[in-house]
């Protein structure tokens, strides 16, 4: 009987700790996924799933219009390394495929709807960010600027990440505000909010950015330079987002800490049980 008590016991043991072992690991796992900056838009947009076959340059979704730099050359087709930026006509480059876009409900199937979202910032759950300057197409690219700036901040401050002479291959690592949203500053003397309007900014209607969701933490920004949106192709700039996540041990979450800590008191109790068995 006793020896059947010692090997329920065991069992009980191995199962706690099997249980504490994946507490840890939720834990863990919760820390990273909310380290991943979150987007927040106007009701009724979200991340819309398009395929590469809809692309035709007919304006939907938004962003897939003709281009006056040529053929097949908006930011869907650099995206897909398809139409003129397909393979031998631009070189190797890195290209993420037919990732979500926010936007307006789009129905991939028909290709209707995806609109543009008008007014759209992210909330910072990051440690920092890295931003990569892949393409710029575009008469202005010598004097476009691009940076952050806080969101609901009394007045507009702008936080520059790439200069008018930067070029393509250039990475900046850069640490916004807990709400923050991006800007252009052309050439032309315009400037333009991911938040359409706002600060008294021009094209109030009109949305100069295309945001696409390669992972939680790596989206891509495909940006229009001209009043009125011009060609509306997204290629006069693009730029790479990477969130990097805080660490378990830098984020201060005292209930999530509380768990870890359980879990390992849990994983040593059990150890020690069997030992004494």
């Amino acid at each position: 009987m006793r020896k059947m008590k010692m090997v329920y016991q065991l069992a009980i043991s191995k199962k706690s700790a099997i249980i504490q072992i994946v507490i840890v690991m939720l834990v863990l796992g919760s820390s990273l996924t909310t380290s991943a900056d979150v987007i927040i838009g106007s009701t009724g947009s979200g991340w819309q799933s398009w395929v590469s076959g809809n692309l035709d340059q007919g304006g939907k979704p938004f962003w897939d219009n003709g281009s006056s730099d040529g053929s097949y050359l908006n930011i869907g087709y650099y995206l897909t390394k398809t139409g003129a930026f397909g393979p031998g006509s631009w070189g190797d480059y890195e290209h993420p495929g037919a990732i979500p876009f926010w936007g307006k409900a789009y129905d991939s199937s028909n290709d209707t709807g995806g609109a543009f979202d008008t007014s759209f910032y992210f909330q910072n759950n990051s440690d920092y960010s890295k931003a990569a300057l892949r393409l710029e197409l575009a008469g202005y690219a010598s004097g476009n600027r691009f940076g952050w700036y806080e969101v609901g901040a009394t007045g507009l401050t702008l936080n520059e990440i790439f200069a008018g002479s930067d070029a393509a291959g250039k990475t900046v690592s850069f640490t916004p505000s807990a709400n923050y949203g991006f800007y252009i500053w052309t050439q032309a003397g315009d400037l333009f909010l991911t938040q359409a309007g706002e600060y008294g900014t021009k094209d109030g209607t009109f949305q100069h950015f295309a945001v696409f969701e390669e992972t939680p933490i790596t989206y891509w920004l495909g940006i229009e330079d001209l009043l009125g949106g011009g060609d509306k192709d997204y290629n006069d700039m693009v730029v790479k987002i990477t969130n990097v996540p805080r660490t378990p041990s830098r984020v201060p979450e005292p209930g999530s800490l509380a768990l870890v800590v359980l879990g390992l008191v849990g994983l040593a109790a059990a150890r020690r049980f069997r030992r004494k068995e």
